[in-house]
């Protein structure tokens, strides 16, 4: 009896990647309807300083998170990590600032700074807490011996 000859290898389908072209396009979209919404707020709502001032910082936080979520979906530190932490800081600086120049009293703005204060510092220990642990991960890996 002869040996049973193996099965013909399949084929290897190659991962679909998108073009560079298409990511740029990506990207620009994004940087347009990222500078309209804040075009909007700035210039044409109408609204009074506090009120643009707070609704940048809430944007501010949503495109943070969306940036963040991108980061942990892509692990790209080059473009999303830094646009979500400029974003963070742009909608920080928006809430102080719509808290600074709100028609509040003074004991009702000293309130609202401690709190917004509490979730600056929240939010800054929990981002030490992952880079602390992104660089366990890469000690970690980094000891790992590669077999051939």
């Amino acid at each position: 009896m002869q040996p049973a000859t193996p099965p013909a290898p399949s084929p290897t389908v190659p991962n679909p990647k998108l073009s560079s072209l298409a990511l740029y396009a990506i990207a620009g979209i994004s940087v347009v309807v990222i500078a309209s919404i804040f075009g909007f707020i700035l210039f044409l709502s109408g609204m009074i300083l506090s009120a643009q001032l707070w609704w940048m910082g809430v944007c501010g936080f949503i495109f943070a998170f969306l940036f963040y979520m991108v980061y942990a979906g892509t692990n790209d530190r080059k473009i999303s990590r830094p646009l979500s932490a400029a974003f963070f800081v742009i909608g920080a600086g928006s809430f102080y600032g719509a808290i600074g120049t709100n028609a509040d009293t003074s004991f009702g703005k000293l309130g609202w700074m401690i709190v917004l204060s509490i979730i600056v510092v929240i939010f800054l220990y929990l981002i030490f807490r992952m880079a602390r642990e992104g660089e366990r991960d890469a000690i970690r890996r980094s000891r790992r011996k590669v077999t051939p």
